[in-house]
């Protein structure tokens, strides 16, 4: 478990989260740049979206493959 720290962008709130454990979990829905039917090429980062506790708005962070 890796917890990373993040700044919301809306309120500027800091908070600690395992966006890649939630991603691994399936707990995240994962979005992806590319269309679906396209594999990601090797360098590849998925995006997890994160919830900010302080003021509940959405927000995508980079997680690895």
């Amino acid at each position: 478990m890796t917890l990373r720290v993040f700044k919301c962008p809306f309120c500027g709130y800091r908070f600690r989260a395992d966006p890649e454990k939630r991603r691994q979990a399936g707990e995240a829905k994962i979005t992806r740049g590319l269309g679906a039917s396209e594999p990601a090429p090797a360098g590849h980062k998925h995006t997890v979206d994160l919830t900010c506790p302080n003021c509940e708005q959405d927000f995508e962070v980079e997680v690895e493959r």
